[in-house]
């Protein structure tokens, strides 16, 4: 059972990284056809630029603004490339989540759940004390061990 499971993520993992491979060459190839950008396209980077440009850890503090200008311009250039690897990555991991559910039976199925509704009832307390959440009736909580911890 767990060689199967294993042996699935390994090929998922090996066809993942061949389509991502496969993706930059073909990038790479239409991207030298194209290398010279109309004049609206070059405005367009560079409003792109301007919202997404955000330097690595540590780089403002060295860099000119003449590399900064060209790193940003390297990360407009992988952006959208980026983009579409972790949109084919996130339905990649919906169909391997969609087979998967599919191997249970409907009694798992409906404990999944159950212990899926518990997970974010028990969730719901930290979210509000953020504030990243609507309040709601907290969680009825476990009672204290008897022995304390040393």
């Amino acid at each position: 059972m767990h060689r199967a499971r294993l042996a699935r993520w390994v090929a998922g993992s090996v066809l993942l990284a061949a389509i991502g491979w496969l993706v930059s060459i073909a990038e790479a190839q239409e991207g030298a056809a194209a290398k010279a950008p109309a004049a609206g396209a070059k405005g367009e980077a560079a409003g792109r630029r301007a919202r997404a440009g955000q330097l690595p850890p540590y780089y403002r503090e060295v860099v000119s603004e003449e590399q900064r200008q060209k790193i940003y311009a390297i990360q407009a250039e992988y952006n959208s490339q980026i983009a579409e690897l972790e949109a084919k990555v996130a339905q990649l991991r919906k169909e391997r989540d969609a087979k998967i559910e599919a191997v249970l039976t409907p009694e798992q199925k409906k404990q999944i759940e159950d212990l899926r509704a518990a997970a974010k009832t028990k969730r719901q307390p930290r979210r509000q004390a953020k504030g990243n959440a609507p309040a709601a009736a907290p969680a009825p909580s476990k009672p204290a061990p008897a022995t304390p911890k040393p």
